[in-house]
């Protein structure tokens, strides 16, 4: 329902019509009365009814934390490089939706009071509690998914340490640390320097999957061996998976879990697992029980399969 009679309307009376006195008392100034817009105002208390300010302004509320929200998932899950557009313009709608959200609360409770003291007692008890709702949201999801975005936006300075090189004979490279935004080009830059490698040794504890991917199909396309000795896990599992041969010595490690970003969850991280899950069977070869182990790992665990786990799901070769 739109909201209606944005502006007070005034009513005019004519001079001497009644006098000072009553005209005061019936709330008349200079002849004129200032009567309470009809409907909802979107940006001010009007006289509807409560049960009718509390449906509409809701609505409107839900609706512009909603789009707020899902701004800052649309710039997660873009697929495109993370330009200062993917951070400001969802931060902009995000404090906007959330200060007109906290807007329509309060017009709520001004509603209340024009009904009955008890209403407005629970309206305001309710409000309290939903603002701080709303507060809640925006910083376990929206925030910890800007803060990322500008990570990434900014070089993964944290996650920049990622090593590469190769062994004295140019038969093995060596890539061990964290995958940071853009990693991959140092990786692609030995293999390209050193076209005699065959094998790629690896090890880290994992990073950005985009690096990982881009690592994996650099190493498939050369048709290249891969190997671990110590551990790799996360993101580094993924480069280690496009090996054509893969291996992993006595005391070696791989750990694999599901993927995550701050602020997004489970549900949020759909798409993204539905992909690694079909790079593990379609791609990598895996069988479908041990991707599916991988996928139903949370994030914030890590599961490290036996050797045994490892041939049975085809993830090593030998």
């Amino acid at each position: 329902m739109a909201a209606r009679a944005l502006h007070a309307r005034q009513i005019l009376v004519r001079p001497g019509a009644m006098d000072d006195a009553q005209s005061r008392a019936l709330g008349y100034r200079n002849g004129v009365k200032r009567v309470p817009p009809d409907g909802v105002p979107l940006w001010r208390d009007g006289a509807a009814p409560f049960s009718q300010s509390l449906y509409l302004r809701g609505t409107w509320a839900a609706l512009a934390l909603l789009i707020g929200l899902g701004s800052v998932s649309f710039a997660v899950f873009s697929g495109t490089d993370v330009t200062p557009a993917h951070i400001v313009v969802p931060a902009l709608l995000c404090g906007f939706g959330t200060l007109f959200a906290f807007w329509q609360v309060l017009l709520l409770v001004k509603a209340a009071k024009r009904t009955s003291l008890s209403l407005f007692t629970m309206t305001a008890t309710i409000a309290a509690v939903a603002a701080l709702a709303v507060a809640s949201l925006i910083h376990d999801r929206a925030m910890p998914a800007l803060t990322e975005l500008w990570n990434i936006h900014s070089g993964d300075s944290e996650l920049g340490d990622l090593t590469v090189r190769a062994s004295p004979d140019g038969r093995r490279l060596y890539v061990s640390g964290a995958y940071g935004t853009r990693s991959e080009e140092k990786v692609r830059a030995a293999l390209k320097q050193h076209p005699t490698i065959r094998e790629v040794v690896l090890e880290g504890p994992g990073g950005r999957a985009s690096a990982g991917f881009e690592i994996a199909r650099m190493i498939r396309r050369a048709r290249l061996a891969t190997r671990v000795d110590t551990a790799c896990a996360s993101a580094c599992t993924i480069a280690f998976l496009g090996g054509v041969e893969r291996t992993i010595s006595p005391s070696g490690r791989l750990g694999f879990h599901s993927a995550s970003f701050p602020g997004m969850d489970e549900d949020d991280m759909h798409d993204s697992n539905r992909v690694i899950r079909n790079f593990l069977v379609h791609s990598a070869g895996v069988t479908p029980e041990f991707a599916r182990k991988v996928i139903d790992t949370p994030a914030e665990s890590m599961w490290v399969p036996s050797r045994e786990e490892l041939l049975a799901g085809k993830v090593v070769t030998r």
